[in-house]
């Protein structure tokens, strides 16, 4: 029987191999083995041709789609599989032909980790703890990137500048960018992130996104920290639909919710880009833990939970029943990845978020709340976060928009039309295949 040939696809300079986050491709005399992290911040898929007895390995569908038509082969979803995280899978030459891989846990899952010993009763507590953790994960992250400059994504939401607070104060010295994007000039998150911006003293870059019929416009006003205009340009001018086809084949998702977030991502990247940076943080992860979206167990089938019991958002964080919907494996990276991380990689940008930790998410799943209250909860847990001296800088936490990046920034209004039926529809079209659930 012939080797197996692999053919490794994947961006190691986006996708690096950290001690904090990794997606591994081993290659050995006798297997090949396929590692990702706890969490899943680097996506990993395997296209398994058995007629050509290649393995291709990438961090995204549509490279892999790339490589096989390059290749004078067709295209075929159904060959595509995913690494879920926290996973370690095998591949052999026996394996490879029944497409059924041994894969094993690479750690206890969230659900079987130890209870942190933290009196849950004491939101300063839970605070002071998590803040230790929030440095420790920023301070890894920085001292991992090269370049003297980083990205933030400020949306002027609760995460972003509590991102935003830690990474200034946590910098080593490197210079730390500010990016938000708007429609309109005064909506209330983009009003919170100048705010934001000028007491963090961080330079901001604001978006301006127009519409004008089929057309989507980018205008850029890039501001310094005292928020003076330094310059400003238009950037580019596209067709919407140009706009949204290329957003779903990068993202490789249909679901309307996280396309409209993937189209946010997809024209600010843009700018990012422009302005020569490499790497951008965002408050990705929080509302997944908490779970301030307010899923039903009922409707994921855990009948007997509450939405703010401890069980449920761990499963909703990391994934317990592998063929959910919404709770599959990986929820809270599925989120992120489709609707941002696969984005950026696109532009060669690598994005870092601070709360992606298995020892913060241990925590913030166990804080207790009353069901009720699932709305409210986040602005306790931020300022508790914070702490005096960062409430001191950023002010007070309360009335500040809980709303989605794309729902705040206006861009859900501008592609309104596109319904659930036609993104669908559209995505078929690229991949060949119905698809609007999860990856």
């Amino acid at each position: 029987m012939n080797e197996i040939e692999l053919i490794d696809l994947t961006n190691k300079n986006v996708f690096p191999n950290t001690e904090y986050r990794f997606s591994r491709v081993i290659k050995t005399s006798e297997n090949i083995i396929l590692e990702r992290d706890f969490i899943g911040e680097n996506p990993l898929h395997y296209y398994v041709n058995s007629k050509s007895q290649k393995i291709v390995v990438a961090n995204s569908i549509r490279e892999i789609k790339r490589y096989v038509e390059a290749c004078g082969s067709k295209f075929l979803w159904e060959y595509v599989r995913a690494v879920s995280n926290n996973k370690k899978v095998v591949i052999t030459s026996k394996t490879f032909y029944d497409s059924r891989p041994t894969t094993t846990e690479l750690q206890p899952t969230l659900q079987a980790m130890v209870k942190p010993m933290i009196d849950f009763s004491n939101m300063n507590e839970i605070g002071k703890s998590l803040r230790v953790l929030l440095i420790k994960s920023t301070r890894a992250r920085i001292a991992s990137i090269r370049e003297n400059t980083s990205g933030l994504l400020l949306s002027g939401g609760l995460d972003s500048i509590t991102t935003g607070y830690f990474l200034k104060n946590n910098s080593n010295g490197k210079n730390i960018r500010a990016f938000t994007l708007k429609v309109h000039e005064n909506d209330p998150d983009i009003v919170k992130a100048r705010v934001i911006a000028k007491r963090l003293y961080i330079p901001l870059t604001e978006v301006k996104i127009s519409r004008n019929v089929d057309e989507i416009s980018i205008h850029v006003e890039v501001y310094d920290d005292n928020q003076f205009l330094e310059k400003e340009y238009h950037l580019v001018t596209l067709k919407i639909s140009q706009v949204v086809k290329k957003t779903l084949e990068i993202a490789e998702n249909p679901k309307r919710d996280n396309l409209f977030c993937s189209l946010a991502m997809y024209l600010i990247g843009m700018v990012i880009k422009n302005e020569g940076i490499k790497t951008v943080f965002c408050g990705e992860g929080p509302n997944e833990m908490i779970n301030d979206y307010g899923f039903l167990p009922i409707e994921e089938g855990y009948s007997s939970m509450g939405i703010s019991d401890t069980y449920f958002r761990q499963a909703l964080t990391f994934g317990l029943k592998e063929a959910d919907m919404q709770l599959g494996r990986g929820g809270l990276a599925k989120h992120a990845l489709s609707r941002m991380g696969k984005i950026f990689l696109y532009y060669g940008i690598r994005l870092e978020s601070t709360f992606f930790n298995s020892y913060i998410a241990n925590i913030i799943t166990r804080i207790p709340y009353a069901d009720e209250e699932y709305s409210v909860i986040k602005p306790i847990i931020d300022a508790a976060i914070l702490g005096e001296e960062g409430k001191s800088v950023l002010g007070s936490l309360e009335n500040i928009s809980k709303e989605k990046f794309q729902d705040g920034s206006g861009i859900s209004r501008l592609f309104k039309e596109y319904d659930q039926y036609q993104l669908t529809k559209l995505f078929k079209e690229i991949y060949g295949v119905n698809k609007d659930s999860y990856i």
